[in-house]
């Protein structure tokens, strides 16, 4: 008896986990695209900067989320071994933002074996939401051919805390560059 009410309080409990991961989870969708025919793995040093034709998002687009994007971006960027290059970088990061209007229309048959009686019917409901995107495109200096594109989308809450912000920005940059390839290890010896 007692060993099924363990069993019962462990399933219960991983449960419980389960449901407050999922809470916690964040709803943005990442991928990522890249030209085959360059060697990521030869970069060293980096300069990041807001991408030149961006329109400005009143809010996303704000002098305080740039700021935020662009010291994210340099935190994730330096964390996997990057050296910052104002004057000669070898990529340049640059980023943008943008939101979009999008409705999800939903239908509800209620159709059932008594409808002679009761009457059918189907119900259609819709749902007006915004998208948020946040890009990062990476462009090899020497060429201005971008190499790399990474990007998260989805449905963004507002955080309540003023750090609350900062990290999720910089865990939306880290999620957007955890397939970016990391510096190699002699980074630091060039100049």
């Amino acid at each position: 008896m007692k060993s099924i009410v363990k069993v019962i309080k462990a399933a219960g409990m991983a449960v419980v986990a389960g449901v407050f991961m999922m809470a916690c989870s964040q709803a943005l969708q990442v991928s990522y695209d890249y030209d085959s025919s360059v060697n990521l793995k030869q970069f060293k040093t980096f300069k990041v900067e807001a991408e030149h034709n961006m329109e400005t998002d009143p809010l996303l687009g704000s002098e305080l989320n740039r700021r935020r994007l662009g010291d994210a971006v340099v935190e994730v960027m330096e964390s996997k071994g990057y050296k910052l290059d104002q004057k000669n970088p070898e990529i340049i990061v640059r980023f943008m933002t943008d939101v979009k209007d999008r409705q999800q229309v939903r239908s509800n048959n209620m159709y059932s074996p008594y409808m002679w009686w009761y009457g059918g019917g189907n119900n259609i409901s819709t749902y007006n939401y915004q998208e948020s995107r946040f890009i990062l495109n990476i462009y090899q200096k020497n060429s201005d051919r971008m190499i790399w594109q990474g990007w998260a989308s989805g449905k963004v809450k507002a955080p309540t805390k003023k750090d609350d912000r900062e990290s999720m920005v910089k865990n939306t940059m880290a999620d957007i560059l955890r397939t970016f390839p990391e510096a190699t290890l002699d980074t630091y010896s060039r100049k």
